[in-house]
């Protein structure tokens, strides 16, 4: 069935070289490791490769792969993201490959997927490990025969796309599961990046919150602050589970609430204590739960010094940053937590 070109659906047509939103940049700074990741997606935004991009909520994963787009020869052309886990799974397939006119109940118009709108551009599918099973199957053809079909036609429709994926949980995992294919897996993670977690780039804070808060400032209508020493201070003693976009959240919260006669001034530790009452609970039902386990302080300890030096890639210092240590400090209970171990 061909498509009636007068009948296909006007949708939103997205700007060339733009990404899936103008938000803040969350990628200001210059600590080692974003600097060594933006070096890494420098390199895959100027080869054809697929991309997979992985990282904890809320570090950027999409504003990299708006970056990559942007980085890419394919600048010019759309770029056109697709939320997965925002989308019905009834709706997918339409969404991804397009339908034709009467395809299924309510098609009253063609309709083109995001493939062939991002022709000549770059297709982001964001939150990949929420595609359903039965659609992994077709995406998969599209990433071997560069084809797509839509719903109800009788003939495939070549495409010219980049694709990114995102995913916040280890696809590896998915597929362990039972919830992800091995083989679309491997098509997708031909260059998989890992975005860098806010607390692997503390020395990113100060930059980072002042793009932030120049940005938030002007969105919500308020007086621009600086921040003070001691309100920096506490910002690096967070620990940042909901990385830039809880960054962001946070300083909305004290450019917003800000108390009377506080304009210009600026901001006092004091008006992040809502962070270390944060803090406080997550590490109360950390404690409870490595009590449930039988878990010693020496274990508690030695694993989380080990994590942090696996997320700082081996940078010692860094490592003993993100524990609230000195470097002196982590070297002395890293050499405790050895003899200790040889000990037993």
């Amino acid at each position: 069935m061909a498509v009636n070109r007068g009948e296909v659906s006007r949708e939103p047509q997205p700007q060339p070289g733009r990404g899936p939103d103008s938000g803040p940049d969350p990628f200001l700074g210059s600590s080692p490791a974003l600097a060594e990741f933006l070096v890494q997606l420098r390199r895959a935004a100027a080869s054809e490769s697929t991309v997979l991009l992985t990282g904890e909520s809320g570090c950027g994963k999409s504003r990299a792969a708006a970056r990559l787009h942007q980085w890419s020869a394919r600048a010019n052309g759309p770029f056109v993201a697709a939320s997965l886990v925002a989308t019905s799974s009834s709706l997918i397939e339409a969404t991804l490959f397009g339908h034709e006119r009467g395809a299924f109940t309510d098609a009253h118009r063609a309709r083109l997927g995001i493939f062939r709108r991002a022709e000549g551009g770059t297709v982001l599918l964001d939150d990949i490990e929420h595609l359903p099973l039965e659609t992994q199957v077709k995406l998969l053809r599209v990433l071997q025969e560069r084809v797509v079909e839509p719903l109800g036609a009788e003939a495939v429709v070549p495409v010219d796309v980049r694709i990114v994926a995102t995913s916040g949980k280890p696809l590896e995992a998915c597929v362990a599961e039972g919830t992800f294919r091995s083989d679309l897996y491997y098509r997708l993670a031909v260059l998989p990046l890992e975005v860098p977690a806010l607390r692997q780039r503390l020395d990113d804070l100060g930059p980072l919150a002042e793009g932030l808060i120049t940005a938030v400032a002007a969105r919500v209508g308020v007086a621009a602050r600086t921040l003070s020493p001691a309100a920096l201070a506490i910002l690096r003693t967070h620990g940042w589970p909901g990385n830039v976009r809880e960054l962001e959240n946070a300083l909305e919260r004290v450019l917003v609430l800000r108390a009377p006669g506080t304009a210009g001034e600026p901001v006092a530790a004091e008006e992040f204590d809502f962070l270390r009452q944060a803090s406080a609970g997550a590490a109360d039902e950390l404690a409870r739960h490595a009590l449930a386990l039988g878990l010693s302080l020496d274990d508690v300890t030695r694993a989380m010094m080990e994590r942090a030096l696996r997320e700082h890639r081996g940078n010692v210092s860094a490592a003993a940053r993100s524990v609230g240590l000195t470097r002196r400090a982590f070297d002395y209970r890293s050499a405790h937590t050895e003899a200790a171990e040889s000990e037993a």
